[in-house]
């Protein structure tokens, strides 16, 4: 996860690069990865201001997070992953880039960082 941190840090563009640093980086320094995932959403929602039904990344992150947290698998994080993905389509946006756009723009459409995680998981999950 450090490393995946330190790549992100050095080759990534734009806010949701930098966030998704922060994530990895801070869940490397955790001898449980779980846990780690846990407190680097906590350290992201510090510096990047979003929370939950913000319509961003944490809305698919955060139920993904809360099903490895209850001990489940990472298939059923992805799934979680996914609602919280899909739910993004009906959020007004408050925070990101989104909330620049026109709402009637976003109808439907979920949001590109959520969708980003869900795509993310789904992937991890056909590896376990």
């Amino acid at each position: 996860m450090a490393t995946i941190g330190r790549l992100l840090a050095r080759h990534s563009g734009g806010s949701s690069g930098v966030l998704l640093s922060i994530l990895t980086t801070t869940a490397g320094q955790e001898e449980d990865w779980r846990v780690g995932l846990q407190k680097g959403a906590a350290r992201m929602q510090a510096y990047g201001g979003a929370k939950p039904g913000d319509r961003t990344m944490l809305d698919a992150l955060l139920p993904a997070i809360e099903a490895l947290e209850a001990g489940r698998s990472v298939k059923d994080a992805a799934v979680a992953a996914r609602k919280g993905a899909d739910a993004t389509r009906g959020m007004k946006a408050r925070a990101g880039r989104a909330a620049y756009i026109p709402s009637e723009q976003l109808a439907d459409i979920p949001d590109p960082g959520a969708e980003a995680i869900a795509v993310l998981f789904e992937s991890l999950a056909r590896s376990f």
